[in-house]
C-alpha cells in the first residue's frame, strides 16, 4: 500500500528544542532542504526528504546505519519490499496524521502525542514491552508525528564513525547547523555512491578527529568574516549505538577554554598550529576511509582540557624544543594489527618562537595562567639560556635539561647567578650595576607558592623553563657548534625517556 496523501504547504511548525538528538534531526533536515530556521521548513521540504529517504535508505550504506540507530522494523528480513516501503512510509509521513492521545509530545508539548515510541523509532529508549523508569508505569515516550518524521533526519546528519552514530550539542545552534551542513554532502553522497555499488564503503573512525577536523574549517570560514567561533560555549559529542547487539554511549566534550584556545591558534599561529597538528596525524588503517578514516592524536588531545593541560604541554608543545636540541632519528615503519605510524615525520624544523607563543596562549586561555608569572618565565628562561650560549656551559645546560625535582633546580640556577654575578664583578661594567641571572622575587613567582611552598605545578614550570632555555639555545646555533659532544649526545640519551 503506497501513501499518497499530499504534504501540507506551509511550515509543520519545527523548532529548537534544547534536545541534543532531535536538534541535530532538525540541523539535518535543514541541511537537506538548504535553509537556516527550522520554522522555515514546510510540508515540500519533508516530502523531498520523504522521497529521498525511500530509495538511499534502502542501500547498503544506510542500512546499517539504520541498524545501529533506530532498528526500524522496515529492515525486517522477513518483509517484501513493497512491506518495508510501506512501513517505512509510514513513518516519513507520521507528520501528516493527528495526534490522538491524550498526553503532549516529549519534544514539542506544544502538540498532542501520536503514539507512545520504543527504541525502534527513538534511540536509546528501551523495547516496547518494560514499564521500568517510565511516568506512571507507561511503556515509550509520547511523541507527535512531527517529531517521529523530524527523527529521520539524523540519517543525513549523523554519520556513523567507528560503528556507532555521532551525534553532537552544540550551546550555539548555528556551530550545529555549519557542523551538520558540512557532513550532510557527504553523508548523502556516500548514500548515492553505496546505491549504485550495492555495498558499503570503507567506514568513517576516530570521533573525535572528525569533530575536530569540522570544527577548524568552522574557525577559518568565521575569521575570514572576523567571528570568533569561542565565544559560543561548549560542544558535546554523544557516541552512541542503539543496536541491540551492544546499546552503548561515549560522551566526549569540548570545553570552551579548549575551544577558544583552538580558535586562536588558528588564526594567531595559522601555519605552526597546522604544522603541529599534521606531525600527530596518523594515516587510516586498511578497511577505513582514506580521508575520514585517520586520527589525530592531539585532536583526540582538545578533549581531555583544561584537566590533562600539562600532558597536552608536554606531548604537544615541548617535542618541537626537546627536536632542535636532538633530532630523533625518523620513525620505521611497524608491522603488527593496530599499530600506527604518524604521517609527520616528526617535530624538527618548526618555528619554536611561534610555538613558544602558542605556549603562552595555552597557559592563558586554557589553563587561566597570570600573565606576570608567564613573563616571569620568559625572561628566566631567556636570561639562562644567554648564559649558557656565552659561556659555552655545556655542565650547566646537562644538569638543567637532567633537573626533575626542585631542590636540584634550585641548586644549579643559585650557581649559575653566583658565577655570574662573579664574572661581572670582575669584569669592565663601567660601574654598572648589571642584572643577576636570576632574582629571589623572580624565583617565588615562577616556583613558590605564597607560603614558600613549591607550587602544585612545579613540574610545569620546570618543563616550560626548559622550553624556554631551548629555544634561545637554538637561535643561538648551540646544539649546531656542539653537535658532536660528547657530553651533549650523553644529555640527549639520558633524556631518552623524557617524553610523554
Amino acid at each position: 500500500m503506497k501513501i499518497t496523501a499530499e504534504p501540507p504547504v506551509g511550515s509543520v511548525s519545527l523548532r529548537w528544542t534544547g534536545n541534543y538528538m532531535m536538534d541535530m534531526a532538525v540541523a539535518g533536515l535543514l541541511a537537506f532542504a538548504g535553509k537556516s530556521e527550522p520554522q522555515s521548513i514546510d510540508g515540500q521540504d519533508l516530502h523531498a526528504f520523504q522521497r529521498w529517504a525511500e530509495t538511499h535508505y534502502f542501500a547498503p550504506e544506510l542500512t546499517s546505519w539504520i541498524s545501529v540507530v533506530f532498528t526500524s522494523n522496515f529492515l525486517n528480513p522477513s518483509f517484501s519490499r513493497e512491506k518495508k516501503l510501506e512501513v517505512l512510509q509510514g513513518i516519513l509521513t507520521s507528520y501528516q496524521r493527528p495526534g490522538l492521545l491524550d498526553v503532549p509530545c516529549t519534544f514539542f508539548p506544544e502538540q498532542p502525542a501520536q503514539q507512545r515510541v520504543a527504541r525502534d523509532l527513538l534511540p536509546m529508549l528501551m523495547g516496547r514491552g518494560p514499564m521500568n523508569f517510565y511516568p506512571e508505569g507507561h511503556p515509550g515516550l509520547p511523541l507527535s508525528g512531527l517529531a517521529i518524521t523530524a527523527l529521520q533526519g539524523l540519517s543525513v546528519a549523523a554519520p556513523l564513525v567507528s560503528g556507532k552514530a555521532l551525534l553532537i550539542d552544540a550551546d550555539d545552534p548555528e556551530v550545529l547547523i555549519e557542523v551538520v551542513s558540512r557532513w550532510h554532502g557527504e553523508l548523502t553522497r556516500r548514500a548515492e555512491l553505496s546505491l549504485d555499488k550495492g555495498e558499503r564503503l570503507d567506514i568513517w573512525a576516530s570521533p573525535r578527529t572528525r569533530l575536530i577536523e569540522v570544527i577548524r574549517e568552522i574557525i577559518k570560514a568565521r575569521a575570514s568574516v572576523d567571528l570568533d567561533v569561542g565565544t559560543v560555549g561548549s560542544v558535546t559529542l554523544y557516541h552512541l549505538s542503539n543496536s541491540g547487539q551492544g546499546p552503548d554511549v561515549r560522551l566526549y566534550t569540548l570545553q570552551q577554554p579548549a575551544l577558544r584556545f583552538l580558535g586562536a591558534a588558528q588564526r594567531r599561529y595559522g601555519s605552526t598550529w597546522t604544522a603541529l597538528t599534521r606531525v600527530a596525524l596518523h594515516s587510516a588503517d586498511k578497511g577505513k576511509d582514506e580521508r575520514y578514516g585517520t586520527r589525530n592524536d592531539l585532536d583526540e588531545a582538545l578533549f581531555g582540557l583544561p584537566s590533562g593541560a600539562h600532558t597536552f604541554v608536554r606531548r604537544f608543545f615541548r617535542l618541537p624544543f626537546r627536536h632542535a636540541a636532538f633530532p630523533p632519528e625518523p620513525p620505521k615503519p611497524k608491522k603488527g594489527r593496530g599499530v600506527k605510524v604518524p604521517v609527520g615525520q616528526n617535530s624538527e624544523g618548526l618555528n619554536l618562537a611561534d610555538v613558544w607563543g602558542l605556549t603562552e596562549l595555552f597557559l592563558q586561555e586554557v589553563m587561566g595562567m597570570d600573565r606576570d608569572r608567564i613573563e616571569a618565565i620568559r625572561e628566566l628562561g631567556t636570561r639562562l639560556g644567554d648564559w649558557i650560549a656565552h659561556e659555552n656551559d655545556k655542565p650547566l645546560f646537562r644538569a638543567l635539561y637532567t633537573a626533575d625535582r626542585a631542590a636540584p633546580l634550585r641548586h644549579l640556577l643559585l650557581r649559575a647567578t653566583l658565577d655570574k654575578a662573579k664574572q661581572d664583578a670582575n669584569g669592565d661594567g663601567g660601574g654598572e650595576k648589571l642584572p643577576l641571572l636570576i632574582t629571589d622575587e623572580a624565583y617565588l613567582k615562577v616556583f613558590m607558592e605564597a607560603d614558600e611552598t613549591a607550587r602544585a605545578d612545579f613540574t610545569l614550570a620546570r618543563d616550560l623553563l626548559k622550553m624556554r632555555v631551548l629555544q634561545v639555545l637554538h637561535e643561538q646555533d648551540f646544539f649546531k657548534k656542539n653537535k658532536d659532544d660528547p657530553e651533549l649526545q650523553e644529555t640527549a640519551l639520558d633524556a631518552g625517556g623524557d617524553e610523554e
